[in-house]
């Protein structure tokens, strides 16, 4: 029988081993990986229910303001072009060659002072020539008279006459030889140069825009020199036939430039009974208003808002916020001491976040405003957002809520929806006149 062969122990490869050595080593790393994963995703679902149950749990705050008297304005809004009060084209009427051009735009000039001149030579001969004539004529007179014709008398005193209009024309034409400033102004224009023919027509005058007169020439000439007066500028604008009505002369105006957030006081100077346009959607009656307040840094040709009072009167009022409506009466929450009662009141007209107070409260009453913060503000009806223009209702007073204090309450000023109005507020109002921005009714006042 064969001998048998001895059977060995059959064993993994030995390239095998590091195989299991690196997958050991790939675990212990993976693990805490995971975890850390766990934890996190733990952690932030925590967040988020508790960001979610927070943000659907909306907390009441209160607040406490005074009935205090303010002055409630209504107004009409519109927006025109801020142009000079005087402007002057000015062109010589006598004709000749331009000899002198003394300004340049920018040029600040004083008036009567010379802008150009034209040569003036033939003008002067036919000054000359016309007082040559008035010479003979009244030496004709002269000895008509001597004679004691009546007949003669008359036809030399008519003939002098004559020849004396002639003279005053040519003095006027060698006068206007040389241009003058009709106003303290600024150069805004010159289109002659020294060598142009100018003029071949008579002078003539105008107004600018604001109704300052002012003279000038005019000619077929393009040779123009312009000066504007920049201490004093108007707004043309013009309004609906709805609004016309409303709007007369002498009527206090806020305008504010393009890119301003500062109102100038203005006041209106004209109000047109013609419309100057007219379309389907109705008629526009040209208004000027001219701006009364210093007006450094101002551009003709800027457009500007303005704001026109057309009425203004000192009303007791109270935010809108603090009054609720409930089966038609409105009432507010009065505060007394440490106890607070539900206080019927009778409400005149709203402006702008506040509502007029004709019955139910005096001066200094203090009344409670209770809001909801947090949560979708916009299904919190008690919630500022909801009762003050522009707010986002989660946003708290920056300023003080200080009774009395000036109450603009712009739309969109920070904190609660145009709350931004009180003393000290992130983009709250102006105070006192500056509650009659444009784009509507506004309030202000102390």
């Amino acid at each position: 029988m064969p001998p048998v062969s001895p059977v060995l122990p059959v064993s993994a490869p030995t390239a095998a081993q590091p195989v299991k050595r690196g997958r050991r080593r790939y675990l212990r790393w993976l693990i805490p990986v995971v975890a850390v994963v766990v934890v996190a995703g733990v952690v932030g679902t925590i967040l988020l229910t508790h960001r979610a149950s927070a943000s659907s749990t909306p907390t009441t705050v209160t607040r406490e303001v005074q009935a205090s008297m303010v002055t409630m304005t209504q107004s009409v809004s519109a927006s025109g072009t801020i142009e000079p009060q005087q402007q002057a084209d000015l062109s010589f009427s006598s004709s000749g060659t331009v000899t002198a051009v003394n300004v340049a735009v920018g040029d600040q000039v004083a008036a009567g002072q010379s802008l150009a001149t034209i040569d003036t030579t033939d003008l002067q001969s036919s000054v000359d020539s016309a007082q040559a004539a008035v010479d003979a004529a009244q030496s004709d007179y002269d000895t008509a008279v001597a004679t004691g014709v009546s007949a003669r008398i008359t036809a030399a005193k008519s003939t002098l006459a004559t020849k004396q209009n002639a003279l005053t024309n040519a003095q006027s034409a060698l006068a206007a030889g040389t241009m003058t400033a009709p106003f303290d102004g600024t150069v805004a224009q010159v289109s002659m140069a020294v060598g142009d023919s100018v003029g071949s027509g008579a002078g003539s005058g105008g107004q600018g825009a604001g109704g300052g007169n002012y003279s000038g020439g005019s000619s077929s000439s393009s040779d123009v020199i312009t000066v504007i007066s920049t201490n004093l500028y108007a707004v043309s604008t013009s309004v609906g036939a709805s609004d016309v009505t409303q709007i007369s002369k002498g009527q206090a105006v806020l305008v504010t430039p393009n890119g301003s957030s500062t109102p100038l006081d203005g006041t209106v100077t004209s109000v047109g009974v013609i419309a100057s346009s007219s379309t389907s959607s109705g008629a526009s009656f040209p208004v000027t208003v001219d701006i009364t307040d210093p007006q450094q840094g101002l551009y003709a040709g800027v457009t500007a808002s303005i704001s026109i009072i057309t009425s203004s009167r000192q009303v007791l009022a109270v935010p809108t916020a603090a009054i609720t409506m409930a089966q038609g009466q409105a009432s507010v929450q009065l505060v007394t001491g440490t106890t607070t009662t539900t206080t019927a009141v009778t409400t005149g007209e709203a402006s702008n976040s506040q509502t007029e107070i004709t019955s139910g409260l005096q001066e200094g009453d203090t009344v409670q405003i209770t809001m909801l913060v947090g949560g979708n503000a916009s299904n919190n009806p008690g919630a500022f957002s909801s009762l003050f223009p522009g707010g986002n209702g989660t946003r708290r007073p920056s300023g003080n809520f200080t009774p009395g204090a000036d109450f603009s309450f712009q739309p969109g000023g920070g904190g609660y929806g145009g709350y931004g109005g009180y003393p000290g507020a992130d983009q709250g109002g102006n105070g006192a006149g500056a509650g009659a921005q444009p784009g509507g009714t506004a309030t202000g006042g102390r």
